[in-house]
């Protein structure tokens, strides 16, 4: 189903993320919006409240010198010179036209907090408090708010600039300045009006667009997926066709093919596996039924009896080795067989196993030769490791002809303990090499060789148990050289 697929996760996870974020970031800009527009509104209330002492002061200025130019008057006389109300009142109605001070609403007030003039929309503003006008008369502007009580409209905010005009160190009048905040809150309302309805509509959007782009970054999964479908035991060759991604995606593919030529050569060789192993039950168990069935064809005597017994027990011994190997390489593989390790003396061991191996090179007249370094110890198992030289050399005396030289020398270097066995056979071609360790694996194709061509995998099973590795040089006719490398024990 769609809702369980990885497009869909993906693209739900997509939405909850960018969801998230834009509603971190439609938070922080809606609260410095409003920070910035309450800042411009304060900065034009002082400006305006500022220039309307400043104007008044030059229209008093003027007026005063109107009567007599040449004379001067007493500013401790303002009030009783010249009506400064008047003048104050006439000032308000010629700049109230200003188209500066539109939406601007001007109060002055005495300092005993009667109101001296004021702008015509006035009606319905109520005063500051008097806590914040007795800080005015002390020679500090400030900030406040004020709720218009009009009897035919809506209650109304207002925000305040409240400034003291002060000569000789002495207030003389108070200037007030009022501007509604209904500009300040449509422009707000318009901003969350525009949040609550792009945001859902971005983060939709989005979600289809991410869904439409994980399907086609997937496409070349789904296109690997219907390939995997048709891969088979018999069409494990069919590789799956590799992206020019660069990424991850390609990665897997290749991933996957390198995988698929893994099983390949595990199918093909299980499949060798039992086509040798059928081969080589085969001829046992045939050489077995045809001497059963040649004696009961009449009575026989009792040394064709013993002979037929003689030559049965070899063939049913051949089976045992090959059933005994096959287990112990399953065990190797399964990990059942673990090295019994203990501290070795490598050079008493080379020089037994040398010795044992003698009486067959003696019988075929092929020389041999041992020369192991003293006081070399590793950690392992005794018994794996006599069969992984044993089977060295035995190939070794099998491999050489008559006159031939068979040797085996141990040294060490450095961590690690070098043996080699060396020989003067028939050696190895090489393109065959990279194949003598496979299982059943003969260099004689005829399979007239004897043997099962099991003993060089247990060999690469036991290097590989105690942690060493097995190297393989040789030339047809010249001879071959099996080096063995193990870890030298340290304590």
């Amino acid at each position: 189903m769609f809702y369980k697929s990885v497009r869909f996760k993906m693209s739900i996870v997509y939405m909850a993320i960018l969801a998230i974020i834009l509603t971190i970031f439609s938070l922080i800009l809606y609260h410095y919006v409003e920070l910035s527009l309450n800042d411009n509104m304060d900065s034009l209330l002082q400006t305006k409240g500022d220039g309307i002492v400043h104007a008044i002061n030059a229209y008093w200025a003027a007026e005063r010198l109107g009567p007599n130019r040449f004379g001067s008057w007493d500013e401790s006389v303002r009030f009783e010179k010249i009506d400064f109300a008047t003048i104050a009142q006439r000032w308000v109605q010629e700049k109230s036209k200003d188209p500066k001070l539109l939406d601007i609403i001007i109060q002055i007030f005495t300092p005993d907090g009667s109101v001296v003039a004021s702008s015509k929309n006035t009606q319905g503003i109520t005063s500051v408090s008097k806590d914040i006008f007795n800080a005015v008369l002390e020679g500090k502007s400030s900030f406040g708010a004020l709720t218009s009580s009009f009897p035919t409209k809506k209650m109304e905010r207002f925000r305040v600039f409240i400034t003291p005009a002060v000569e000789n160190d002495k207030v003389e009048y108070v200037v007030q300045v009022a501007s509604p905040l209904n500009s300040i809150q449509t422009t707000l309302n318009i901003l969350r009006i525009a949040i609550f309805v792009l945001f859902p509509m971005t983060v939709l959007l989005t979600g289809v667009m991410g869904a439409f782009l994980a399907k086609l970054t997937l496409r070349p999964v789904n296109n690997m997926t219907k390939t995997i479908h048709e891969i088979t035991a018999e069409n494990m060759k069919q590789m799956l066709k590799i992206p020019d991604t660069k990424d991850e995606i390609q990665q897997l593919a290749e991933t996957f093919n390198d995988m698929l030529v893994r099983l390949d050569s595990a199918f093909t060789s299980q499949k060798q596996l039992f086509e040798n192993l059928s081969h080589d039950l085969k001829t046992p168990l045939t050489i077995l039924k045809g001497e059963f069935e040649v004696m009961l064809k009449k009575i026989r005597t009792s040394e064709e009896y013993e002979a037929v017994l003689k030559s049965s027990l070899e063939e049913i011994n051949k089976i045992s080795r090959l059933v005994e190997n096959l287990l112990l390489l399953a065990s190797f593989d399964s990990r059942k067989i673990l090295p019994d390790n203990k501290n070795i003396d490598l050079g008493l061991l080379i020089y037994g196993v040398g010795n044992t191996i003698k009486k067959a090179a003696v019988h075929k007249r092929v020389e041999t030769a041992i020369s192991a370094q003293e006081g070399v110890v590793v950690k392992g198992d005794e018994q794996q490791l006599k069969h992984l030289f044993l089977n060295l050399l035995d190939n070794a005396v099998k491999y050489t002809p008559e006159g031939g030289k068979v040797s085996i020398s141990m040294i060490r270097r450095e961590n690690h303990a070098i043996i080699a066995i060396t020989d003067t056979g028939i050696g190895i071609q090489k393109d065959k090499i990279s194949r003598i360790f496979d299982r059943f694996y003969r260099v004689d194709e005829s399979r007239t060789s004897h043997g099962f061509g099991l003993g060089l995998s247990i060999v690469r099973s036991i290097v590989d148990a105690h942690k060493g590795k097995i190297d393989v040089e040789s030339s047809p006719g010249i001879g071959s050289v099996f080096t063995v490398t193990l870890p030298v024990s340290m304590g």
